[in-house]
């Protein structure tokens, strides 16, 4: 079994540690990143080794940038073949899905894909990130396209999963075939499911599946938050709302 959450721990001036490269890294080099604080070196280790790894807690606690850093890593050393970017489309006081937004679906699915583009601009730079995007080496499923599809050599992201239902989540979890792993984030604070919805997966699957074997869960404190010092003083603020009732 492989579970593992960590208290707080002094953060960092800095969002992560980037080794860059001088001059200017070419288009087929990326940019390595390293672990700001304990809870990311435990992030990183499962999401390299665990079939199932849950990462939880506040905002700008990196956890896409990780996962989507790790899967990356996965797809260059060609363990995997392709990623896939998972998050539930919410409109309160319920999940609907992406027919209720204007456009064509390429048009549908660009704010979604935005998380994903970030975090890839991070560590390699623009012009590969939007090569890999463009050629669908990275894509974007809603969860109602995964009924019925088996994902085989693949990384699965699941990000902003309090807002997926538990039976969206057993879904997604269902899905993962030979060869595959699946990074589950989310901040339940951040949740926007109606309560006649019931739980929300995130924290079912934490119930559920921590205490499996080959699932690995971090969870994030405040003293985790790297994203900035200002980040890190109004999640503070709103500690009240992290309190278990």
């Amino acid at each position: 079994m492989a579970r593992k959450s960590r208290k707080q721990h002094q953060p960092s001036d800095e969002h992560l540690t980037l080794e860059q490269s001088t001059p200017a890294p070419k288009f087929d080099e990326h940019r390595p990143i390293a672990p700001r604080n304990p809870n990311q070196v435990d992030a990183m280790r499962y999401l390299r080794t665990q079939t199932l790894t849950l990462l939880s807690g506040p905002p700008g606690t990196a956890k896409t940038l990780l996962a989507v850093y790790i899967a990356c890593e996965k797809l260059h050393k060609r363990e995997i073949d392709k990623i896939y970017y998972v998050k539930p489309v919410v409109s309160v006081p319920g999940e609907q899905g992406l027919g209720f937004l204007p456009g064509n679906l390429d048009e549908k699915i660009a704010p979604h894909v935005s998380p994903v583009r970030d975090a890839l601009e991070v560590f390699m730079p623009k012009g590969k990130a939007e090569y890999i995007l463009s050629k669908k080496l990275i894509e974007f499923m809603p969860i109602e396209h995964l009924r019925g599809r088996s994902l085989h050599r693949c990384a699965v992201i699941a990000d902003e999963m309090q807002n997926a239902t538990t039976h969206s989540l057993m879904t997604i979890l269902t899905r993962l075939g030979d060869g595959s792993s699946i990074a589950v984030l989310g901040d339940v604070v951040q949740r926007d499911l109606a309560f006649r919805f019931g739980g929300d997966g995130l924290s079912d699957a934490i119930r559920r599946l921590g205490p499996l074997e080959n699932v690995g869960h971090v969870e994030f404190g405040f003293d985790d938050i790297e994203r900035s010092p200002f980040v890190q003083s109004v999640i503070k603020a709103y500690a009240d709302l992290y309190s278990p009732k």
